[in-house]
């Protein structure tokens, strides 16, 4: 797994009374995006899996609590970023992959674009240096 640069797990908050940390993005195999992920060496799950009937921002709250490490005049604009960072992973893999995984796309051909999916990664890349 090449993780962009050498950025380190940062704690988000405790949940349980256990510290959970918000894990760096990565690019595993050439295509996929590896991010959003959060837990500890006991525990591994995703932001966007927090809880599905609540926004992030809500549910991140919910989740930690008080121990939550973001102000909370910047819980919504981090919940931006990560729905953004989530749609732009989706856009890359099916950008990478040539359709949505279910079975052999058709139209794969036609939807492959290398170029894209690496203007994706450059962007997203140097913005969080």
């Amino acid at each position: 797994m090449k993780t962009l640069r050498t950025y380190k797990k940062m704690p988000l908050g405790k949940n349980d009374g256990e510290t959970i940390y918000l894990s760096p993005p990565s690019w595993d195999c050439g295509w996929y995006w590896g991010f959003g992920y959060i837990g500890n060496e006991n525990r591994h799950y995703h932001i966007d899996g927090l809880n599905k009937e609540k926004n992030i921002r809500d549910a991140m709250i919910e989740h930690f609590g008080d121990s939550l490490k973001i102000r909370l005049l910047d819980v919504w604009t981090f919940a931006e970023l990560m729905q953004t960072f989530y749609a732009l992973k989706e856009a890359a893999e099916v950008l990478g992959r040539g359709g949505s995984h279910i079975t052999s796309n058709p139209c794969a051909s036609v939807i492959i674009n290398k170029v894209e999916v690496d203007r994706i990664k450059r962007s997203f890349a140097s913005r969080i240096r």
